[in-house]
């Protein structure tokens, strides 16, 4: 990711034509509406989601897929940048960091079409002990 606040640039740029209820709905209730606002306000006190049927519902609300909400909470909660990038990749940066935000979001809906189903093996909730 190039940007270190993506998901909070995401959250924000939703908000624009979404309330934050209807961002709770969007997620399958996954996050509060409470949750997002504190997002939006990038209050530091936030605790960042961490299972599967979360970043499966925050990816719906994205319209994005799970590795990608993944990699944005891991860099902006974690500062841990996903350190491999394929050339196929680092080619088409350059313009994809140049285009419109109505084009990025197009362009990236055509990516996640596109790409293969994401698995959510692994990440699902532990169970009490």
């Amino acid at each position: 990711m190039a940007d270190r606040h993506a998901f909070t640039d995401r959250v924000r740029m939703i908000n624009r034509y979404k309330t934050l209820a209807e961002m709770e709905e969007g997620c399958d209730r996954v996050r509060k509406a409470s949750w997002w606002g504190r997002v939006a306000r990038f209050d530091e006190s936030t605790q960042p989601p961490f299972y599967g049927v979360e970043i499966a519902g925050i990816a719906k609300l994205f319209n994005t897929t799970q590795e990608q909400v993944r990699a944005m909470i891991t860099e902006e909660w974690f500062g841990v940048a996903p350190a491999k990038a394929s050339s196929r990749v680092k080619r088409m940066a350059p313009q994809i960091d140049s285009l419109h935000e109505n084009d990025f979001t197009l362009v990236e809906s055509i990516l996640n079409r596109l790409a293969p189903r994401q698995s959510t093996e692994g990440w699902e909730p532990r169970s009490a002990p």
